[in-house]
């Protein structure tokens, strides 16, 4: 009965009159840019345009050709490429094709250490997005990465690396490390990291209201630069999301199924490589515009047991309820085989400017609050500032059996501190012409120990201990780039940039003095300031 009625379901998704529609990259400038349209257009007579805290977003919602287009005069081949369009493109009357390249090669020096220790990211890949029908879009990409980094992403990434059992079934050893945003990794030379992986998407949109994403991504559900709910600092995920849009768009709901991974090789297997422990994430979010100011946005967001070590756990059928609170509200928000967290996300526009905030409930205290304001067009055209202040609570996000905390491939799948910390962020930036500069400043005090479970750690439980007695590691990061981009298409860039990093931990106290030069086709985030 159950395949039949998918079946009909897929046809009639199928015969209606569809629109394709792709996804702008999860990445800040375009952010920036829907944000920046958004609070200049006054015009919208329905709520479609109103939701943007559930990303990545549709093209459909926005202005594509005011972000994509420039109106500079070209008249050549090479130059219509390299300032205006895709790199390739193969259009007919029922589809659109578009291939870009996908760089990201970066070469520097910190200047803490030996002038002959140069650090270089290495990026080669291939993007193509495609339209047929006027049904179906879809986009995929693929990364080929080597990279030798900072000392403190090179301990960021290697204690969050994949865990193999010993020899004799009792314990783990920890090796290799993870990229956040990016992938595992195996060695590469000496001291560096070699890493690959896919990512893209599926999207039908039969109408207006509803919409249809599957594929192998990540999520960021908030208007700041962190996200307490969901955030884009983990890896990708193979998900399914269902969207729809009721009363003139001024109500988006959407339910995301996602196959999440502990990185912990399963103890029995008879394949020849083990394979990891499994668990499902799900993720609920109702948004509704109360005017065209004020977005109020509830979440609940969920992570379910799939497998145990032996591989052979069968998944609680519940997580297929679509309905937000209600699995909350059965379940309660933790046991022995599921974690969930519940949050509000708050945005109110006036003039150009976005005010915003989010709350996380977590086991029925607070667990992490965030406040934040942009402003775009400060001044004068294009000049934009951020200030935004978060605070998550110890054990935040954590329950008994670390296997289940809200995490994916050892990765917080909220803010890359976890919890038990403060952070203040400022970012301004200006863009004029083809030219950008940007400075981004991050303090945090955080709670951190090598030896003692605080719970402050993704990969650990909850903690009794009492943190006020106990110092904070406190950490200025600073970076700034100042860069010409070349397309909006795929986000070509030249930078130069200059990070300044310095933390007071009591053991190991670091500074990075670190100056770069790059070309790249920034189409992701790139979360290094942790």
């Amino acid at each position: 009965m159950q395949p039949r009625f998918l079946l009909v379901l897929i046809v009639f998704i199928f015969c209606q009159s569809g629109r394709a529609q792709l996804y702008y990259p999860l990445e800040n400038y375009y952010q920036g840019e829907i944000e920046r349209f958004a609070l200049r257009d006054s015009s919208a007579i329905d709520f479609y345009k109103h939701h943007l805290s559930s990303k990545p977003i549709l093209q459909s919602r926005t202005q594509p050709d005011s972000i994509f287009s420039s109106y500079s005069k070209q008249y050549y081949w090479l130059t219509q490429k390299l300032f205006k369009e895709n790199f390739l493109i193969f259009e007919g009357n029922d589809f659109w094709c578009a291939v870009d390249p996908v760089l990201d090669l970066e070469l520097g020096q910190d200047l803490e250490i030996d002038s002959t220790n140069y650090r270089y990211w290495n990026t080669r890949g291939i993007r193509v997005q495609a339209k047929f029908f006027n049904k179906i879009g879809f986009t995929t990409t693929f990364y080929e990465n080597q990279a030798k980094a900072l000392d403190y992403q090179n301990q960021f990434f290697n204690d969050h690396g994949e865990f193999y059992v010993n020899g004799a079934g009792t314990s783990y050893n920890q090796q290799n490390a993870v990229i956040p945003g990016y992938a595992r990794t195996k060695k590469f030379k000496a001291t560096g990291y070699d890493f690959a992986f896919a990512q893209g998407t599926v999207s039908i949109e039969p109408n207006r209201f509803f919409n249809l994403q599957f594929g192998n991504g990540n999520q960021f559900i908030g208007d700041g630069y962190r996200s307490l709910l969901l955030s884009d600092f983990s890896t990708n995920y193979p998900l399914a999301k269902f969207e729809t849009n009721l009363l003139k768009g001024r109500i988006q709901y959407s339910v995301t199924y996602a196959m999440l991974t502990n990185l912990y090789r399963l103890r029995y297997f008879t394949t020849p490589e083990a394979t990891y422990e499994r668990k499902l994430g799900t993720f609920h979010y109702f948004d509704i515009a109360i005017t065209k100011n004020l977005n109020l946005g509830i979440f609940e967001g969920a992570v379910w047991k799939r497998t145990d070590s032996l591989g052979t756990h069968q998944p609680d059928w519940l997580f297929t309820n679509p309905i937000i609170l209600t699995n909350t509200f059965i379940k309660g928000e933790s046991d022995s085989a599921y974690n969930s967290i519940l949050g509000l996300n708050l945005s109110y526009s006036f003039f150009k400017n976005l005010l915003y905030g989010q709350l996380v409930i977590d086991d029925g205290n607070i667990g992490a609050y965030q406040i934040g304001i942009k402003a775009y067009d400060l001044f004068i055209s294009k000049l934009d500032m951020q200030v935004e202040y978060n605070h998550a609570e110890q054990n935040a996000y954590l329950v008994s059996d670390r296997r289940y905390n809200y995490s994916h491939y050892n990765l917080p799948l909220a803010h890359p501190y976890t919890a038990g910390f403060d952070e203040f962020i400022v970012r301004v930036s200006y863009q004029y012409k083809n030219w950008f500069v940007e400075n981004r400043i991050v303090y945090s005090a955080r709670h951190e120990n090598d030896t003692l479970n605080l719970g402050t750690n993704i990969l650990a439980g909850p903690s009794n201990i009492a943190l006020q007695f106990l110092d904070r590691t406190k950490i200025f990061y600073n970076q700034f780039e100042i860069g010409y981009r070349f397309n909006k298409c795929n986000n070509l860039q030249a930078v130069l940039g200059y990070q300044f990093r310095t933390d007071n931990a009591p053991i190991n106290e670091r500074v990075t003095n670190y100056v770069y030069i790059g070309i790249r086709t920034r189409l992701k985030n790139k979360t290094l300031d942790f």
